[in-house]
This record gives structure tokens, C-alpha cells and sequence, in this order.
């Protein structure tokens, strides 16, 4: 009988540590997820808007160093890529059509590039899990990107 307590007592503890929800999709006052900061994009290729991302997804998922910031409302992608020749990018597309529509800003072309890559030392199915942050402010021929997002963990 005592162990029958025991047992259901630690599944009662450990079944809180427990979520469905991805850490970066927690639910705010509202039931509205999170959002993790915002960018706003002016191009005549995607439009006018703010991007208002929800959830970051590592790059390592498509082979490329940096992250997906996604804002699942406007459908739109605002991704941070590390390349090893060339420096960091920002590059913002559509997420249903990632190839017809993208606008990409290269380091030199800002006057405000910060970013934050780092590995929290977690791993979840062979990813590993950032914290990553983007500050970005560039502009070129009419078309600009600004703003800043942010994750504790991007995976």
C-alpha cells in the first residue's frame, strides 16, 4: 500500500513539470501567444507591415547557422543567417512561398546589425536549442527592415 502511495505521489509531482506547448508559445494574459519582439518591413515586394513573430526555429534544422523567427498571423519569416564567408543577413519572406517573395539586408547595409547566437546547451531530437537575438535598422533603394525580436530558446 505504501509504495501504491508513493508511486502515485511522484507521478503527481512530475506530471506539472510537463508541457504540450513549445517553450516559446506560452500563452499570454489573453490566451494569444507570446510574441517575441517586432520587425517592420517596408518593401514593395512583401508590402507594408510589422512582423510580430510567435516562435523561433533553429537554423540547424536546414543546415544553415542562425534561426526562423515566425509569425504564424502574418505568415511571414524573419530569419537570422550566420554565413561563414560572408557575415550575418537578414532575410524576410513569406513563409508559403519562401522563394517568390523575399527581401535580404547584409550587415553592410544597416545602420544597426546586432545579433546573439548562443547555444543553451540543450539538445532536442538532434537539434540544438539557441538563445538568439536580432536588432536590425537597414535600408537600400526605398525598402527597409527594422526592429528587434528575441528567444531564450530557439530549437
Amino acid at each position: 500500500m505504501r509504495s501504491s502511495c508513493l508511486i502515485i505521489i511522484a507521478a503527481a509531482l512530475t506530471a506539472g513539470c510537463f508541457s504540450s506547448k513549445p517553450i516559446d508559445a506560452v500563452a499570454g494574459a489573453q490566451g494569444e501567444p507570446q510574441t517575441l519582439g517586432a520587425i517592420t518591413l517596408a518593401s514593395e515586394r512583401l508590402g507594408h507591415l510589422t512582423v510580430a513573430p510567435t516562435t523561433c526555429q533553429a537554423g540547424t534544422r536546414q543546415s544553415f547557422l542562425g534561426g526562423d523567427f515566425q509569425d504564424p498571423k502574418s505568415g511571414m519569416v524573419v530569419r537570422l543567417v550566420v554565413d561563414p564567408l560572408d557575415g550575418p543577413a537578414v532575410r524576410v519572406f513569406e513563409k508559403a512561398t519562401p522563394f517568390d517573395k523575399s527581401l535580404v539586408f547584409r550587415r553592410a547595409e544597416c545602420r544597426t546589425f546586432h545579433f546573439s547566437l548562443e547555444a543553451t546547451g540543450w539538445r532536442v531530437n538532434d537539434v540544438d536549442d539557441y538563445r538568439l537575438s536580432l536588432d536590425v535598422d537597414c535600408a537600400r533603394g526605398g525598402e527597409s527592415v527594422e526592429g528587434k525580436v528575441s528567444t531564450t530558446h530557439c530549437h
